[in-house]
C-alpha cells in the first residue's frame, strides 16, 4: 500500500489508518467507538509511521495555537 502522504510503498501492517479529525476531539461520543464513529464521518487517510506522527504534531500546534487565539477573545 502507499502512504496518503509521502507516496512511499510500504506493507499494509506498516500504516497507520489516520483520521483526519482525531478522535480524541469528539468528547461528546462518550467512548472510543463513539468517537472513532464520529471521526469516520470525515474521512482517513493510511500513513506511515513518520508521516502519521508529523501530521500528529503539526495538528497539535496548529490547535494549540488556534485554541490560544480562542481563548484571547472569549475570555475579555
Amino acid at each position: 500500500m502507499r502512504c496518503d502522504k509521502c507516496g512511499e510503498q510500504f506493507e499494509e501492517k506498516e500504516l497507520q489508518e489516520s483520521h483526519d479529525i482525531p478522535c480524541y476531539l469528539f468528547i461528546y461520543a462518550g467512548n472510543r467507538k463513539g468517537q472513532k464513529n464520529q471521526a469516520d464521518n470525515y474521512g482517513r487517510h493510511w500513513l506511515c509511521k513518520p508521516c502519521h506522527d508529523l501530521y500528529e504534531q503539526t495538528l497539535n500546534s496548529f490547535l494549540k495555537l488556534h485554541a490560544l487565539r480562542f481563548a484571547e477573545g472569549w475570555f475579555i
